[in-house]
């Protein structure tokens, strides 16, 4: 029995062969290596596995379908850029002419244009210098909080003497 025919697809014995469970390893390894990759015979298998008939169309429709897909495609997207063209030059033509302002009821005076001459030239000066500065050393972080803590003494003594002039005045 021959498992295979000329064209490469399982034979119809080969098939039935698979279902009854009579092929040897061998035979049931290729002959499920085929039906992973080749969809007509494993149409034919499923059709025997559920008592179906399998009907072929009488003619192929794959390309007659993808030439109707791919014109309704081609008009969608040249419709929409063309759209889109249309638009653009509608909002340039309002825009060059004045009548966007117009038509949104804005009374701003419309974009000036700029020669070379009018514009003033970069001034020279050089960028101002960082005002960065080291980290203080941890002997000076000392003196740091020394000197908040002065200046904390020194504002409560403050205000102390201008709630005693307050007072003395009241």
């Amino acid at each position: 029995m021959d498992l295979f025919r000329d064209d490469g697809c399982l034979t119809d014995e080969g098939l039935q062969a698979l279902l009854d469970g009579t092929l040897d390893e061998l035979g049931r390894l290729e002959a499920a290596e085929h039906l992973s990759y080749c969809d007509r015979c494993m149409d034919r298998y499923t059709a025997l596995l559920t008592g179906d008939v399998v009907k072929q169309p009488p003619r192929d429709l794959s390309r007659p379908v993808g030439r109707t897909i791919l014109i309704r495609l081609m008009q969608n997207v040249y419709g929409r850029m063309a759209v889109a063209g249309v638009a653009a030059v509608l909002a340039l033509a309002m825009w060059r002419t004045g009548s966007l302002q117009n038509v949104l009821g804005h009374n701003t005076p419309s974009l000036e244009t700029y020669t070379p001459e009018q514009i003033a030239p970069a001034s020279p000066e050089l960028p101002p210098k960082s005002s960065y500065t080291e980290p203080p050393s941890p002997e000076e972080k000392t003196s740091v909080a020394q000197k908040a803590q002065e200046a904390v003494t020194e504002l409560l003594e403050a205000l102390a003497d201008k709630a005693d002039q307050g007072s003395e005045t009241n």
